[in-house]
């Protein structure tokens, strides 16, 4: 039997080069600059204005209507200096743009739904046959498992 003979690589310091952790990573900083805006315009959650992204160099806020916009334009200089000094320190600046829907997208979590497949008649069959010829805790599991297709079934009726 062959042996490898390289020592296997660490998966932190193979993903470390991958577009997802740069993706990670520009996310985390979108979220650190949405932080200190929210400070800066001394709100407790942005609702109306929110930093998209990092475009060349220099952080792009979207704001969702054209006082916010104002309000946004006026502040610039203050919004950049804080930007510099607690996270970014060679920002090129920042571009103010209204939204173009007028929304600002907020990322939702999409929570997890309990199991919505149903299992056919044939595939419970199928587990109780296999249980029959087990034992133990994967009887019980394999039962279970049919016994919860059968109460999804009733319900839909």
């Amino acid at each position: 039997m062959a042996r490898y003979t390289q020592k296997p690589l660490d998966i932190s310091k193979v993903l470390s080069h991958s577009t997802l952790a740069s993706q990670q990573q520009q996310v985390a900083l979108v979220q650190q600059l949405n932080k200190v805006l929210a400070e800066v315009l001394k709100l407790e959650q942005l609702s109306f204005c929110q930093v998209s992204c990092i475009r060349d160099g220099r952080a792009v806020i979207l704001s969702a209507s054209a006082p916010w916009l104002t309000r946004l334009k006026m502040q610039r200089d203050a919004i950049l200096d804080n930007f510099r000094q607690k996270i970014l320190p060679d920002l090129a600046g920042i571009e103010i743009e209204a939204s173009p829907n007028g929304q600002i997208n907020r990322p939702t979590v999409i929570v997890a739904q309990k199991n919505s497949h149903h299992l056919s008649d044939n595939a419970a069959a199928a587990l109780r046959a296999v249980a029959d010829n087990s034992d133990g805790a994967l009887k019980q599991a394999l039962l279970k498992l049919a016994e919860n297709a059968d109460i999804a079934k009733n319900k839909t009726r």
